[in-house]
């Protein structure tokens, strides 16, 4: 009996460290979240200002062809300096750049914000265990479906085998916590 109870102080221990960790990923996540949905806004809402001067200034080192004249190291928009050596051959008539760069930092918004909720849903599974007598409790099973489909979709984008296999061993570790959930039940039930 003394070497369970260790094994649980243990783990309520690494669970403890593992909901900070966690608690900080996440804050840090919400950060990251409004830095790309305020630096989108702010591209789109500008973008009308902005696109003409840049456009105006690549033009203005391109031939008839598309072909730049001369190298194009840099422009210089509100007194902020961008380098643009590696643009190469492009057709930039009408081109919308503020527009391009605001939708691209509102798609990094949308798997982050992803990131965010797994990572609410991670911590409270750690807080679970910290405050509970048992790992075993059908509130941690609750919260950890909605992280395991959001990890398992997350990577099937990616890769579909690899999404498969990331599905495939989420439902087993959450079939022996459910089955860890019923034995539980069934020693405190006897007790």
């Amino acid at each position: 009996m003394r070497e369970e109870t260790n094994k649980i102080e243990k783990i309520k221990k690494v669970s403890h460290v593992a909901m900070i960790f966690t608690r900080i990923s996440k804050i840090l996540g919400i950060v990251s979240l409004i830095i790309a949905l305020v630096c989108g806004m702010s591209c789109i809402v500008i973008s009308l200002q902005v696109d003409d001067e840049i456009n105006q200034m690549i033009e203005q080192h391109m031939d008839d062809s598309g072909f730049y004249t001369e190298p194009i190291m840099s422009i210089e928009i509100f007194g902020i300096e961008m380098d643009l050596t590696e643009m190469g051959i492009m057709d930039t008539e009408n081109m919308e750049w503020g527009m391009l760069m605001g939708i691209y930092c509102l798609f990094i918004a949308i798997p982050v914000f992803l990131l965010v909720i797994t990572l609410h849903f991670v911590e409270k599974v750690f807080h679970e265990i910290w405050y509970s007598d048992s790992p075993f409790r059908p509130q941690l099973l609750k919260n950890l479906i909605a992280p395991f489909v959001l990890l398992t979709v997350m990577t099937a984008s990616n890769s579909l085998f690899f999404g498969a296999v990331v599905g495939i061993s989420f439902w087993c570790v959450y079939c022996i916590l459910d089955y860890g959930c019923e034995l539980q039940k069934m020693s405190d039930e006897t007790l």
